[in-house]
Formats: structure tokens, sequence, C-alpha cells
């Protein structure tokens, strides 16, 4: 790795030492996309993009597989483009989103292998809006992501990261607000379990004035695991009438689980709104105590709090099936560990 290259800011994240284990080089199958025909899938040998830091370089080295996507400009649709990564390896996934462009993402990674990669850019021009559901269920024991989104003028990005993965890693989310008015909100949902030291930084930069980025995070814990939350809100200098806001939040299921939720707010303007939240705690007894004694037994009493905290994270969620299949996963993970 050229020492010239930086790695991203995670902080109590090891990535260091997750990169030093080497990405998996067995050649895989490329990413399946299945979207309509006025929007371009393509699978080149290589990307143009360009490393910034280290991280970088190691996602885009060989053996990656690369899907560029390229949605026209003026392209609306309420069908999904759906994105599924192989069964077994990573991915390096290039996204563009015309001009005025209404689209709909749905990815989908639940891959097998040792050490994953997996790289995700996307731009959005100005005007286009992107809804964007990502579902991470890897296999894997270790799996380093990073999403990278670029934002231009008035363009507004919903976005959903549901982490039910069974690695340990990170997962780096990162956007930049680099046109007038730019809006993103960004909601992550993660369930650990197991033995799993997992940890996602969600990082927003207001580049542009009048731009607004709000991060929210929920996380639960059972078994062993250790979750880490990082949450990084950066309004920079001359991003007057900005708005930056955050809420990071981590329940814990037992004594032997850990927690961390680290709130960043990097504010160099003054003419702007910020504020964050954060917290770590247990199942609420009130809560427990309400609901049995309304007659529910304590498991599944813990299960419908469980899902009412994860629901803030996950509630943007339109897909009825999918969303039934998260907690069906969220039911079965704390079975497992009650038994």
């Amino acid at each position: 790795m050229p020492e010239t290259l930086t790695l991203p800011n995670t902080p109590k994240i090891h990535l260091a030492r997750y990169l030093a284990q080497g990405k998996d080089d067995t050649p895989c199958a490329p990413a399946d996309v299945v979207a309509p025909t006025a929007v371009a899938v393509a699978h080149p040998h290589r990307l143009t993009q360009k490393p910034v830091n280290g991280l970088d370089s190691w996602l885009l080295a060989a053996p990656q597989q690369v899907t560029t996507i390229d949605v026209p400009a003026g392209f609306h649709a309420d069908t999904p483009i759906v994105l599924r990564g192989p069964a077994t390896g990573g991915g390096v996934i290039q996204i563009h989103v015309g001009e005025d462009a209404h689209v709909v993402l749905q990815e989908r990674w639940q891959a097998d292998g040792d050490v994953l990669g997996v790289g995700v850019w996307l731009s959005a021009d100005a005007g286009a809006t992107v809804d964007w559901l990502t579902y991470d269920a890897f296999i894997a024991p270790v799996a380093v992501v990073q999403r990278t989104v670029d934002l231009g003028a008035g363009t507004t990005l919903n976005w959903t990261i549901a982490g039910f993965s069974h690695n340990s890693g990170a997962s780096l989310a990162t956007v930049n607000l680099n046109g007038l008015g730019a809006h993103a909100t960004i909601n992550v949902g993660v369930l650990a379990s197991g033995r799993q030291h997992v940890g996602y930084v969600t990082a927003v930069t207001n580049q542009a004035q009048k731009t607004v980025g709000h991060i929210n995070q929920h996380g639960v814990i059972t078994d062993k695991a250790h979750l880490i939350f990082n949450g990084i809100g950066h309004i920079v200098k001359g991003a007057r009438g900005s708005d930056a806001q955050q809420e990071n939040r981590v329940l814990m299921l037992n004594q032997d689980a850990r927690g961390d939720a680290n709130p960043i707010l990097l504010i160099d303007e003054n003419d702007v709104t910020a504020g964050h939240a954060a917290s770590v705690t247990r199942v609420d007894a009130r809560q427990m105590y309400y609901l049995m004694s309304r007659g529910l037994q304590e498991a599944l009493a813990k299960r419908l709090v469980i899902r009412g905290f994860l629901e803030a994270g996950l509630g943007e969620i339109a897909d009825s099936e999918l969303k039934q299949e998260l907690f069906d996963t969220i039911d079965e993970t704390l079975v497992n560990a009650d038994a």
C-alpha cells in the first residue's frame, strides 16, 4: 500500500488490521443487476475510479469484479433496480444517476469467502432523487465495505442500510453534499450477534450552502458481539445555512455484549444548525413489565421491544416481504441467543 495514501477516519475501528489480512484473490462472478432497458449495465475490466486513500487502493485492486450502472437523465421509475452481489467474493460497483432522474435501488450482499472487499461509488447529478436500500447479510468471517456518495445541487438521497451479517469488519458510508440544497437522510439498522466485532461509520460532509445531512443509527447486540457506531457530521467553511443532525443508539441484550456510540460533529461555519444524540443501554424494564403484564411471555416481549427499537433504523423500508425477512432474522437470532 503506498505510504502517501491514508485511511478514512474510523474511530475505535481497527481498519488497518483488516486490510493487512489481504482481500480474497479467488476470481468470482460479477454482481447481478436487474434493471429496465433504459439503464445501462456493464462489467468493465477495471474502473477509472482513482483511489484517494489506502482503503480505495485495497478495494480497487484486482481481482475485484466490476459493475457499472448508468441511469439516464430524466429517468423515472418506481420499480427498483435490483443489485445482488456474488455468492462468493466481493466486488466494485459504480453507479451514476443522471440529472432530474428518480431511481429506486435495492442492493443485497450475502457472500461467503474469507476476507471480502466491497466498494460502491454513487454519484447523482442536479435534481436527482435516489431511494436506496442496502441489505448486508455477509456470511464470510471478515468484510470491509465502503460506500461513497457524491450529490449535486438539489438532489435528495433517502438511504436505508440494514446490517444483518455474521462477519466482523467495517462498514463505511460517506455522503458528500457537494451541490446547493442537497439533502441526505441515512437510516442504519444493525443486528450483531455471536462474537462479531463490527464497526459502522456513517459520515456526511456539508460542502455546499443550504445542505441537509441527517444520520440515524440503531443497533442491537446479543451474545458476545461488539458493535461500534461512529457518526460524523462535518459542515465545512462556507456551507452557510446547512444542517447536520445525528442519532446513534445501541441496545445490549446481555452482560457480555459491548457497544459504542460515538457522535462526532466538525463545524467550521457559524450560520448553521447541528446536533447529536447517543446512547448505549439495555432492554427497558418498564416496557418489558408493561408487555408481560398483558400476558406476553418474556421471550416474546423482548422480541417486540427489539423490533420496535430497530424499526427506527429500518422504518423507511417499503418492501413488506423484505421487512418481514429482516424481522424473521431478528427472531431467529434472538431464539438462538436465548437457547
